[in-house]
């Protein structure tokens, strides 16, 4: 695909009923079993998301391509019918059977990695509008280390602009798993934590609510016995 093309594709379907219908036999029949067939994911924390019905942003650390299934999947069956992830339109909208499989598969939203368009904030807000959450990585790409990375301001922005909650979520084993670079997962485990929400402030302070999402993302890391810097 050009890049007007990747901005433009449109994946509004990949929230109506037959893609809907479709996302469930794939990722909680199909990809579920075999995700938890190598990672055996346990999940922490999901009576913090009691009473959470979205529009919410879920942001979490990002290590691998099994992080969105493992999250997507974890999810209380509420927010999991109604989540869709952002993703780089110039890394998973490429290809038209890439662009489609992530849109079957994880309801995605392809935006810019700078400067969004008005197309693209048109999505946002209709997305949102939809009643649906939106699973983000504040880190704006996967970790080569293993360590958490510096985060971006972009969710502190959709959170302020949108009035967003902020879902923070911590995972450990991904990275040993299957990180950047790996052709393959291997067995490993893996734990998922949800942090309680963070509610949208008052002000438009994105570097502060950065700063706190951060903090609430490495305390979710003490809880699971790591140490983030």
């Amino acid at each position: 695909m050009s890049d007007t093309e990747r901005i433009t594709y449109d994946t509004s379907w990949g929230r109506r009923l037959p893609a809907r219908v479709g996302r469930a036999i794939l990722l909680m029949g199909i990809l579920k079993p075999l995700i938890w067939l190598h990672v055996r994911p346990k999940v922490h924390g999901r009576e913090r998301l009691e009473g959470v019905d979205g529009p919410v942003l879920v942001a979490a650390n990002h290590a691998s391509h099994l992080d969105t299934p493992v999250i997507i999947q974890s999810l209380p069956p509420r927010l999991r019918r109604r989540t869709g992830v952002v993703a780089a339109a110039d890394y998973f909208f490429n290809k038209r059977l890439t662009a489609w499989f992530v849109t079957i598969a994880f309801a995605t939203l392809p935006i810019e990695r700078k400067n969004l368009s008005p197309l693209t904030h048109q999505r946002i807000e209709q997305m949102l509008s939809d009643g649906w959450s939106m699973l983000v990585y504040p880190e704006g790409t996967r970790t080569k280390t293993g360590r958490l990375q510096r985060l971006k301001s972009g969710t502190a922005h959709f959170a302020i602009a949108y009035g967003l909650p902020i879902v923070p979520v911590y995972l450990t084993g991904t990275y040993e798993s299957h990180g950047k670079g790996s052709k393959w997962p291997t067995p490993h485990r893996v734990t998922v934590r949800f942090g309680a929400p963070i509610p949208p402030p008052d002000d438009d302070d994105h570097r502060a609510l950065t700063d706190r999402l951060r903090d609430e993302i490495v305390a979710l890391a003490a809880e699971s016995g790591r140490a983030e810097p």
